[in-house]
Formats: C-alpha cells, sequence, structure tokens
C-alpha cells in the first residue's frame, strides 16, 4: 500500500540515483572533450549551422545515454526495486536486478528527475504541515487603514 512515507521514500530513492548519474555523466564529460564543448557554426551559411547542429545533437544524445546507463547500473548495484519502495513492501530487494524493468528504472530517473524533485518538496511540506499540525500557507499582507 502505498503510503506518504513511502511515496517520500521512494522520491528520495530515485532523485539520489538521478544525481549520482548526473555526477558520472560529469565525469564522462571531463574525460571526453567532445561531450563537454559547445559547436558553433564557422560562417554562417546553411552547411555549418547544420554540421554544428549535427555536433550539439550528437553530443546531447551520447550525454543522455551515459546518464541512462549511469542510473540503470546504480539500480542493478543496489539491487532494489523503486516500486517495491514506493508501495511499501516489506523488502524492495531483489535477487536479479539486472533485468530490463532495472534499466527502464534508469530512463524513469533520468528524464523524470526535475518532476520528481519537485513532487518531493511537496511531498515533504505537506508531511511537515501534517505532522506540526499546521494550517496550510496563504499568503499575507500587511495593511494600514487611512489615518486622520
Amino acid at each position: 500500500m502505498v503510503t506518504l512515507d513511502s511515496s517520500i521514500a521512494f522520491f528520495v530513492y530515485v532523485t539520489a540515483v538521478s544525481s549520482a548519474a548526473a555526477g558520472v555523466t560529469e565525469a564522462f564529460k571531463s574525460i571526453i572533450p567532445f561531450l563537454s564543448t559547445d559547436y558553433e557554426p564557422k560562417e554562417d551559411c546553411w552547411e555549418d549551422q547544420n554540421h554544428a547542429a549535427r555536433l550539439m545533437n550528437y553530443k546531447r544524445f551520447f550525454n543522455l545515454l551515459i546518464s541512462v546507463l549511469a542510473a540503470g547500473a546504480i539500480f542493478g548495484m543496489l539491487g532494489l526495486d523503486p516500486a517495491l519502495i514506493l508501495t511499501g513492501a516489506q523488502t524492495a530487494y531483489v535477487d536479479d536486478p539486472w533485468q530490463v524493468g532495472t534499466w527502464l528504472w534508469g530512463i524513469v530517473a533520468v528524464f523524470g528527475s526535475p518532476f520528481f524533485a519537485s513532487v518531493l518538496k511537496i511531498l515533504e511540506g505537506f508531511k511537515q504541515s501534517v505532522n506540526y499540525n499546521q494550517p496550510p500557507n496563504r499568503p499575507r499582507q500587511k495593511v494600514s487603514g487611512p489615518r486622520e
């Protein structure tokens, strides 16, 4: 059963793996100059612009590929299934973590990390307000009336 605590644990786990995969990608960028170079056309002609755009697209593709592979490898090394964490299962460890599902979670972690980080902030704020029995935040403005 999905609870608030299991949802927060799921989002923390996926966001942490995504951040680790981004770190691996940055390490590859420091080793392979092609991955960190910005390509601009030499002259203002279609051929140069197309070639620069093609190189930028290759660079983006390889950066995403490295991130997805790193996230999948991290999920596989840890051996924890994010879906089991989300559902609050007794144990989230899987016997064979190197299946297709592990690599799919790598794709989800890389492409969904900004969304997951935003939802995590919202859930943590909601949990804090529920735990401390606080009313929802409403905009407040101090005003003063006319004075005579």
